[in-house]
């Protein structure tokens, strides 16, 4: 427990991130397909509202892939706390461009700011970057990276709750202000509550061009890359399924925006109990590797199922359900990376991961949002087939630990 203390302003720092991105996950797709609100002319089709909120989803994200390497190096070079402080700074004008742009009807600014604010709201590399230079042990270090995982589940849980509350009652742009005023109180806690105890690597004189392009150490390291290429594929079908199938639910069910906001609310809740209670007893049962084969190819088989059911109470039950089994692969997967990396890439690496966790949401939202297009249902077998066939190949791994 006084580990977990010692960790709970990264926690933070994680929940109302991933709170903000709950944000558009709840409100992006009911916004874009609600035909009253003028955001696109009403007499655009689904089909074409699908695709875009596929795109306008996967900027957030994208905007993410890019920072995230960038935020993981910079922290190694001048400290985890300046670059945690500055980035949450960038992240209040971030929320405060996306309200605005939602206030003045413009897609195009929406875009743009949905982006940026994805650029500064990378800060959770640095999060998982203090657990590594804290904690060696990998049963350990995977509990404390399930936490952060928890911290996502809380905020993806949270999210939805304010998106539907404060939307419902004070419009789409609303929840993104209050989340601005959240960002600078967390600012505040973290200046006077977090003590950095890394020593920064700053001997040498940091190349801009080379921290903009660090994602290419990724093919730097040709022991990791399979690992990255496992953790991507998990990354593409766990996170796209947090995008395409409320899609399906919205085109099949047409739930109010309080109705939508509770189901993904639940489903979040779930995920957090998860990661929380339930990786932690599996972990010391199961050895990451086998644990994590074992996750992927009962959730990749189970997420087939979501498109069967014919009410909407018993497709959330079947999402919530699989969902937390192919949840709990993220931190597994992200341990299994991080063992196998030195102590002195620590933040390299899982930079690199997280760019690729955000790249994998980011193509899974365009890419289902343009597969939904042709057929609503598609793109959640899609993922459920992609989580068995990882299953499959990590099963199969004969040179992990």
């Amino acid at each position: 427990m006084g580990r977990f203390r010692e960790l709970l302003p990264l926690y933070a720092v994680i929940a109302l991130g991933f709170l903000g991105f709950a944000l558009t996950i709840t409100l992006y797709i009911p916004m874009l397909m609600d035909r009253s609100f003028d955001l696109l002319p009403a007499a655009s089709s689904t089909s074409l509202r699908a695709s875009l909120s596929g795109l306008l989803l996967a900027m957030y994200p994208l905007g993410q892939f890019f920072g995230s390497p960038i935020i993981g190096k910079l922290s190694d070079y001048y400290g985890r706390k300046k670059i945690l402080l500055l980035s949450l700074f960038a992240c209040v004008l971030g929320f405060l461009g996306i309200a605005l742009s939602i206030e003045f009807r413009s897609l195009i600014l929406l875009f743009i700011f949905s982006f940026l604010t994805g650029i500064c709201e990378s800060n959770m590399a640095i999060s998982q970057s203090v657990i590594a230079d804290k904690f060696q042990d990998p049963i350990l270090k995977n509990k404390l990276i399930g936490y952060a995982y928890s911290a996502c589940s809380l905020g993806y849980m949270i999210g939805p709750l304010l998106g539907g509350l404060l939307g419902t009652s004070l419009g789409y742009s609303s929840p993104f202000w209050f989340v601005a005023i959240g960002v600078l109180l967390l600012i505040i806690w973290i200046f006077y509550n977090f003590e950095d105890q890394y020593l920064p690597n700053n001997s040498l004189e940091i190349k801009w061009v080379e921290t903009i392009t660090s994602i290419k150490s990724i093919f730097g390291r040709p022991k990791l890359i399979k690992y990255y290429i496992i953790n991507f594929l998990i990354f593409f079908a766990v996170q796209g399924l947090n995008r395409v199938v409320p899609l399906y639910v919205v085109d099949e069910w047409r739930p109010s925006l309080h109705v939508y906001a509770l189901l993904i609310s639940w489903v979040s809740f779930m995920c957090f109990i998860a990661n929380l209670f339930i990786l932690g007893e599996l972990v010391d049962r199961f050895s990451i590797q086998k644990l994590l084969s074992g996750l992927l190819l009962v959730s990749g088989l189970g997420v087939m199922l979501i498109v069967l059911p014919s009410h909407l109470i018993w497709m959330s039950v079947v999402w919530s359900v699989f969902l937390i089994i192919a949840i709990m692969t993220l931190p597994t997967c992200t341990s299994w990376l991080s063992h196998h990396a030195d102590i002195s890439e620590q933040g390299q690496v899982l930079g690199n991961n997280q760019a690729l966790l955000v790249l994998g949401e980011s193509s899974s939202a365009a890419i289902g949002g343009l597969i939904a297009a042709i057929l609503i249902p598609l793109p959640i077998i899609l993922m459920g087939v992609i989580l068995f066939i990882t299953g499959l190949f990590v099963l199969n791994h004969k040179n992990s630990a």
